[in-house]
């Protein structure tokens, strides 16, 4: 009997050892490959679980709106991004693209765009980011990628069309689109 509650016991060592070098190891591979939105995921998860239980919870969290588009950010609108991302409020950083050359130099040029943006790393990392994106679609593809590589996922993109007549506005937003999630559903289809 001895040897079989030893033999349970060293099982049981083994099992345990096993799991929390296991984890161990997860642990050390999210943070080696820089995975800042299961990070950013889980933190909003989180968030939304605190504030469905002890109501709105003050929030040190950044909150930005990188407008590429050209046009101003209406206050409406932000009101309307606030609402559907959840956010308390949010800033709105304007990103003037400009003219850009349709020479050899066409992705430099555009990603000196990016370069202009005040945003340490920490904040590209750590900042809740929606983006109203630019309208030439050679531009966009740029700004997306460089984004994605700073980020380490697709920020969630503003869908703007145009608004009724009735309205004040010209355009209205219409959905946040979120890139990740249209990213995640189209890796099964490989």
């Amino acid at each position: 009997m001895n040897d079989f509650i030893s033999q349970q016991t060293l099982i049981t060592f083994f099992s345990v050892t096993t799991g929390v070098v296991s984890l161990l190891q997860i642990l050390e591979y999210f943070e080696t490959k820089k995975v800042p939105w299961l990070l950013q995921l889980l933190l909003s998860q989180w968030k939304k679980i605190m504030r469905r239980f002890k109501g709105n919870i003050p929030d040190s969290q950044e909150y930005l709106i990188l407008n590429f588009s050209g046009h101003p950010v209406l206050p409406d609108q932000i009101t309307t991004i606030n609402t559907k991302q959840e956010w308390p409020s949010s800033q709105v950083i304007d990103v003037q693209v400009g003219t850009i050359d349709e020479d050899k130099r066409f992705v430099a040029n555009i990603l000196k765009v990016i370069e202009r943006i005040d945003l340490t790393p920490m904040q590209w990392q750590t900042a809740n980011i929606v983006v109203i994106s630019a309208g030439y679609s050679a531009i966009w593809s740029v700004l997306l990628a460089c984004m994605h590589g700073r980020l380490g996922y697709f920020p969630d993109v503003v869908h703007l069309r145009p608004a009724p007549a009735s309205a004040k506005e010209k355009f209205e937003v219409a959905e946040i689109m979120n890139l990740r999630e249209v990213r995640h559903s189209s890796r099964g289809k490989r």
